[in-house]
């Protein structure tokens, strides 16, 4: 009897280690919220990671949008406390979805953190700054001008976002790359003939604030798509951060000899907080990663203001393509874009 309460205590702190693991996986981490396509509608409700080798990650055709082959269009997607980073648009006929069909239709890049209503909610002109809101409220992206070289029918927009940083509260992290497929019909044939390289057109939250001109992107660590995910030091975050524009446009403009940069048009909002016409689209479920190392805190930074994401698991049958990322739980940590 006299080794009875060291066990009772044993147990107990059994008992409160064991709660406490449960609490490290299921209650909310500081963790940035992730994103996809809204605007045009997506075939995705949550955000899809991919290493490069999947054209899109759901490969069942939704309602397509209508638009005139050279029309420009308004394009919509989170911001959701992460910083810099490129979008790169690819058009593909229906049924030829697959990641080359997609690499060889490439018509326009843009700048992650474009769009009037891509600015903090208190107004904040830091580089570094996050939302200063709840999940999905801040959204990014302007417009681009659909090709004016394809004929009418219906076609699969592709969205890539890459050169992005910031994950789960690691400021000198990137974040993996996400990827979203809308489908749109082209009620017209164009009338021009397709131009050597793709459209980029410059200038976003940061360069506007900075007054650094519009040619460029503000970008974490690398201006290629990349299959795995550069994890640097939160204490010297600063040195990943840089300006410039898409490998892919410097290299396709040097062999070609001109130049297809286009300046943005859009003006620097007032940094009140403007009525936007966000995304309509808001998850509801639960079940992406929230397990990753604490990061060191930084001011004014998004380490300090990352939320917990919540996402809808839009698969049926919980099977994804190769070459994705599933939404995961904190026992499934295997990801093929992470770097050990």
């Amino acid at each position: 009897m006299k080794f009875l309460p060291f066990s009772l205590a044993a147990f107990a702190a059994f008992a409160a280690f064991a709660a406490f693991a449960a609490l490290g996986c299921f209650a909310p981490l500081p963790v940035e919220a992730h994103s996809w396509l809204v605007k045009p509608v997506s075939r995705e409700t949550g955000p899809r990671t991919t290493d490069g080798t999947v054209g899109c990650p759901n490969t069942t055709p939704g309602t397509p949008t209508s638009f005139s082959a050279g029309e420009t269009i308004d394009v919509r997607y989170w911001r959701n406390n992460h910083l810099g980073g490129f979008i790169r648009w690819a058009i593909s006929p229906v049924g030829s979805e697959s990641a080359s069909d997609f690499d060889d239709k490439v018509f326009f890049y843009t700048c992650r953190e474009s769009g009037p209503d891509c600015v903090p909610a208190d107004g904040s002109t830091s580089r570094y700054a996050g939302d200063s809101s709840g999940d999905y409220t801040i959204s990014c992206g302007d417009t681009i001008t659909l090709p004016d070289w394809l004929d009418e029918g219906d076609y699969v927009l592709q969205w890539v976002w890459f050169g992005v940083g910031s994950s789960y509260g690691n400021i000198g992290w990137a974040e993996p790359q996400f990827v979203s497929c809308a489908d749109i019909t082209l009620t017209s044939t164009g009338s021009s003939s397709e131009p050597e390289c793709a459209t980029f057109v410059g200038g976003d939250r940061v360069t506007k604030s900075e007054d650094l001109g519009s040619d460029e992107c503000f970008y974490f660590y690398t201006n290629s798509i990349e299959s795995t995910q550069y994890k640097g030091s939160n204490d010297d975050y600063e040195q990943y951060y840089m300006f410039g524009q898409p490998s892919y446009v410097e290299n396709c403009t040097a062999d070609a000899g001109n130049s297809t940069v286009l300046p943005s048009t859009t003006e620097m909002p007032e940094m009140e907080s403007p009525e936007t016409e966000t995304p309509t689209v808001t998850p509801s479920a639960s079940d992406y990663p929230t397990s990753a190392p604490e990061a060191a805190s930084h001011e004014s930074s998004v380490t300090g203001d990352a939320i917990n994401s919540d996402v809808t698991d839009e698969s049926s049958d919980g099977e994804y393509p190769a070459g994705t990322v599933a939404p995961e739980s904190c026992k499934g940590k295997k990801r093929s874009w992470t770097r050990e």
